[in-house]
């Protein structure tokens, strides 16, 4: 398993052994990219995950992400159209901080529900939707496995 994944134009691609890409300018974002045979300059403008690469006068979209970041974007897309109860489940083992909803409460998507703690990180779970918090199946200072459900929301 690779630790990250890449997709170009929304399509995911493996990395190649042959091509290389190496910083030209790092200041200007202009990169040397290429193999033994032929290189080509591009520029490579962005941050975090969401980046545009442009080469030949294409300007390509490139998101590159983290195994976790891959996870929790599988998790958003699969809960998307889900019209019906949703159970929101921890996507990494940790402790729970706060809990910042209480059962009943509307809940908008994006809205924060509570912090899990993770190799000394704070992680914020969001909700996938909106909707109303029906059960609260976790409490400050436990601590969850991968996969444990925490809440649901209807």
């Amino acid at each position: 398993m690779t630790d990250f994944e890449l997709t170009i134009d929304g399509k995911r691609v493996e990395p190649s052994d042959v091509w290389a890409l190496a910083w030209a300018d790092r200041e200007a974002g202009l990169v040397s990219v290429g193999d033994r045979d032929q290189t080509e300059i591009a520029l490579v403008e962005g941050s975090g995950t969401d980046w545009v690469v442009t080469l030949r006068g294409r300007r390509i979209r490139v998101a590159v992400r983290t195994w976790r970041e891959r996870i929790l974007a599988d998790a958003e897309s699969a809960s998307r159209g889900h019209a019906g109860p949703i159970e929101v489940r921890a996507t990494l083992p940790g402790l729970v901080v706060a809990v910042a909803v209480r059962e009943g409460d509307e809940v908008s998507q994006g809205t924060t529900l509570l912090t899990l703690e993770a190799m000394k990180m704070q992680n914020e779970v969001r909700s996938p939707r909106s909707g109303r918090v029906a059960g609260i199946a976790v409490e400050p200072g436990q601590a969850v496995a991968a996969g444990a459900p925490l809440l649901r929301i209807e």
